[in-house]
Formats: structure tokens, sequence, C-alpha cells
């Protein structure tokens, strides 16, 4: 699981535990936990082993682990088997694979109309 363009800038590692919010410039990878909320400017990946207590707004998010809170993304949410999601979901686009646990309602966003 991974972002489309393979780039990361910004790694929390398994064994790291962090108390506070987050505001990351380009992408972003938690394996480990994390009780804030989360801002960041481009992908938010949320590994198998991640556990995030808190909103996350971001361009868009690729979840597999564990996140008790609200997701904006302003481009598409992909939650992935094993991922369980507790909070709403604003996006444009949604993709839950199979054995996921998601509570929550989804808010989809339509695309921007061009300008005439």
């Amino acid at each position: 699981m991974s972002n489309k363009e393979g780039k990361l800038d910004t790694l929390i590692g398994k064994d790291t535990v962090i108390t506070g919010n987050i505001k990351a410039k380009g992408s972003l990878r938690i394996d480990g936990t994390l009780e804030g909320n989360i801002t960041v400017s481009d992908t938010f990946t949320a590994g198998e082993s991640a556990r995030v207590k808190g909103d996350v707004r971001c361009r868009d998010a690729f979840i597999g682990g564990r996140i008790e809170g609200n997701i904006y993304s302003q481009g598409k949410v992909e939650m992935h088997a094993g991922a369980n999601l507790t909070g709403d979901v604003t996006c444009k686009g949604l993709v839950i694979q199979d054995n996921v646990f998601f509570e929550g309602r989804c808010s989809m966003k339509e695309k921007e109309q061009p300008k005439k």
C-alpha cells in the first residue's frame, strides 16, 4: 500500500508514539501511534500497524490500520483489507476493499465544474 507517485516525505515508524497535532507539507505515512489531528498537503497513508485517534485532512488517503476520527480528503480515500475506521469520510472518491470495518458516514463532494 503506497501512494501512486511513490514519493514519501515523512515517515512515523511502527514503534513511535506521538501525542499532539501534526502538520506536514508533502506526503506522510504513519506506522506508529498518534493521538492528535493530522493535516497533510499531499497523500496520507496509515500502514497496517497504524493507530490514529484524531481527524485527518489531506489530498488523498490510503488506510490500512486503525483510525478513530474523521477523514477530510480533497480527492480519494482507499480503505485496504484490515483497515478499521470509526468516523465520517468526506471525499470525491471512495474505495473499500473486502475485510474492512467502517462505522460512519460518507459524504461525496462533486468534482469542480469547469469555469465558462
